[in-house]
């Protein structure tokens, strides 16, 4: 009787064990916070969950009918920078050669499916801008009227995506953009 209650005992602490290791899994294989942009990179603004029904892409796909590749893991936040600007970034994480070729990806569609005059969709700015694999681009809305700011850029295996809004005058800030991109690079450089 003590030996199977001995080997029950074992194999339930098994099961308990494996089912910790299960459950801290997916958090060991998503993306860690040091990858994300902090306060201290924001100015101090604090960091917290994208809006539901955000209508602008945080991983864009310009040409609808042209799939770009998919990350393994991706994590968003956004932070109102200031009463005019609100930030968002995604970070996604690929498998070996995917962040280079969604960037590629992203830039070919990006002159392939531009958005001109008063369209909704993206418009290419400047590319490897702030280093290779990099992109600024416009997301335009309101029949073309207004736009939001963002930066793609490759790193390692990540992909971060940085957007910049104003709501308030409907054109998001370039500069502020490649600046915040700048800091999630590093953040992503770093986390490795």
């Amino acid at each position: 009787m003590r030996r199977t209650l001995t080997i029950v005992t074992a194999v339930l602490a098994g099961v308990v064990a494996l089912g910790g290791t299960a459950a801290a899994a997916p958090e060991r294989r998503g993306i860690p916070d040091r990858v994300m942009l902090q306060p201290a990179d924001l100015g101090g603004a604090a960091t917290g969950p994208v809006e539901a029904g955000l209508p602008h892409p945080l991983l864009p796909q310009p040409c609808a009918d042209t799939p770009v590749p998919q990350p393994v893991a991706a994590r968003s936040l956004a932070a109102d920078y200031s009463p005019r600007h609100r930030v968002y970034e995604n970070v996604a994480r690929y498998r070996p050669g995917g962040a280079q070729a969604y960037v590629n990806a992203l830039k070919e569609q990006l002159h392939r499916c531009k958005a001109g005059g008063d369209e909704v969709g993206f418009v290419p700015v400047a590319e490897d801008h702030l280093g290779p694999d990099t992109v600024l681009f416009l997301g335009t809305y309101d029949e073309g009227d207004r736009s939001v700011a963002y930066v793609a850029a490759a790193v390692g295996r990540y992909v971060v995506v940085v957007m910049v809004a104003d709501p308030v005058v409907g054109a998001g800030d370039p500069t502020m953009a490649n600046t915040f991109a700048s800091r999630a690079m590093l953040r992503a450089a770093a986390g490795k």
